[in-house]
C-alpha cells in the first residue's frame, strides 16, 4: 500500500510523490544515514527521523576524486557517529540488482556489502535522478522558479533533465492520484542534429568519440566541448585571459562565469548554444513520457546559469518540434534551485519506503 508523503510528514506537497509504509510503522524514532553520491561531490548526511520530520544530526560534502572508494568516506563520516537504522544512496550511474558503477567515477557500490558492513539494517541504493524524483516531495515553492509556463495545469506525467557532471533523466508515473518516480539512462541517448549547424557539430565530436550522446554536450564537459567547438571550428575569438586562466581549472566554471558576467562574447554564445541543446532534449523527454504534468530542470548547472536560459528559445525550439507542438505548449518547465534535492529523497526514501 502506497500512502502520501504529505499524509505521513503533515505537509503541504507541491508533488504527492508516493511512499510505502504505513504511519503505524514510522512511531519509533529512527537514525537515517542518506548520500548522494557523484563524479564532482558526496554529500551525506545523517539523521533523526520523528513524526515531527527529520532533524540533521551531522552533514558533510567530500570532494569524490579525493578518495579511493566510498568506504573511505563512509568511515570518515560515521566516526563517533550513531548507527544508522536505515540508509539510502542516491548514485550516478545505473542500479542493477543491487549493483552500480559509477558513470563518471571509477567506484563500484553493492548493497550486499553495505548490508552486511551495517549488521542487515535496511539499505536501499537509488540512481541520483530517481532519488531526485523522490526529492521533489519535498521541495518548498521558493525552491522552484519557473522557466516556461505551459498553458495547461492538467495533472500527468512528470519528467526531469539534470545537467551537471553527466546528464541524468528520470520520470514519474502519475496513477491518477500519486507520482511513482523511475530512473532512466536516457541521457546517454544519442545527440539528434536539427540543423546543419548541429551537423558540424556532431562531426566535431565523432571525431573525439565513437558515440555522441546528449551527456556530451549537456553536462560540464559538454560546455567546454561547445566552447571548443567554437573556438576550433568557428574560429570564434577569446581573450587570452579567459585562456590562461582555463589552463589549470575546470573550464566549465570558467566559461559560465565569463557568460554571466557578460565579458566574453564566445562565452555568452557558447551558454546560447547550452540552453538550446537543453531545451531540445526537454522536448525529446517530454515527447517520450508524454510529460503533461511538467519538465523539471534539476542538477547543478541550470540553478547557476538560470539568467541565460532564454525563455524565448525554449518557446521557439517548442514550436519546431513538429506535429506535437500543442502538447508541448501545454507543458511548464521548472528549475530546481535547491540542488540538494537527491539528498533529500534519498532520506525521505529511507523513512518511508523501507
Amino acid at each position: 500500500m502506497f500512502l502520501t508523503f504529505k499524509l505521513i510528514m503533515n505537509l503541504q506537497l507541491l508533488i504527492p510523490v508516493a511512499f510505502k509504509n504505513l504511519p503505524s510503522k514510522q512511531e519509533k524514532d529512527c537514525i537515517i544515514l542518506a548520500g548522494d553520491i557523484g563524479g564532482t561531490k558526496a554529500n551525506i548526511l545523517l539523521s533523526q527521523y520523528s513524526k515531527e520530520g527529520l532533524k540533521t544530526i551531522k552533514q558533510n560534502r567530500y570532494r569524490s576524486k579525493d578518495y579511493h572508494s566510498f568506504s573511505e568516506i563512509l568511515q570518515d563520516f560515521l566516526e563517533g557517529q550513531q548507527h544508522p537504522d536505515k540508509i539510502c544512496f542516491s548514485v550516478a550511474g545505473p542500479v542493477i540488482g543491487g549493483k552500480v558503477k559509477f558513470t563518471n567515477l571509477s567506484w563500484h557500490i553493492d548493497i550486499e556489502e553495505i548490508t552486511t558492513h551495517f549488521g542487515g539494517n535496511p539499505v536501499a541504493i537509488l540512481n541520483d535522478l530517481e532519488s531526485t524524483a523522490y526529492g521533489l516531495a519535498g521541495l518548498k515553492q521558493d525552491e522552484l522558479s519557473i522557466l516556461y509556463q505551459g498553458s495547461s495545469k492538467i495533472p500527468g506525467n512528470i519528467a526531469i533533465l539534470a545537467a551537471g557532471t553527466g546528464l541524468g533523466e528520470a520520470g514519474l508515473f502519475f496513477d491518477g492520484k500519486n507520482y511513482h518516480p523511475f530512473a532512466t539512462e536516457g541521457g546517454h541517448s544519442d545527440f539528434a542534429p536539427r540543423s546543419k549547424r548541429d551537423i558540424e557539430v556532431l562531426t566535431f565530436l565523432l571525431g573525439k568519440h565513437e558515440h555522441v550522446s546528449w551527456e556530451r554536450l549537456l553536462s560540464g564537459n559538454g560546455i567546454y566541448t561547445i566552447w571548443q567547438y567554437l573556438t576550433q571550428i568557428e574560429e570564434k575569438d577569446c581573450p587570452l585571459w579567459l585562456m590562461k586562466e582555463m589552463e589549470n581549472n575546470d573550464p566549465a566554471p570558467i566559461i559560465s562565469k565569463a557568460a554571466l558576467a557578460g565579458t566574453c562574447a564566445v562565452c555568452v554564445e557558447t551558454i546560447e548554444m547550452f540552453n538550446r541543446y537543453l531545451a531540445i532534449e526537454a522536448v525529446n523527454l517530454i515527447l517520450k513520457l508524454k510529460a503533461v504534468g511538467g519538465l523539471y530542470l534539476a542538477g547543478g548547472i541550470a540553478p547557476k546559469l538560470l539568467p541565460l536560459l532564454n525563455t524565448f528559445v525554449w518557446k521557439e525550439v517548442f514550436n519546431k518540434s513538429g506535429r506535437m507542438k500543442q502538447l508541448l505548449n501545454d507543458v511548464s518547465v521548472y528549475v530546481v534551485l535547491n540542488e540538494k534535492a537527491p539528498l533529500i529523497g534519498a532520506s525521505y526514501y529511507a523513512c518511508l519506503s523501507l
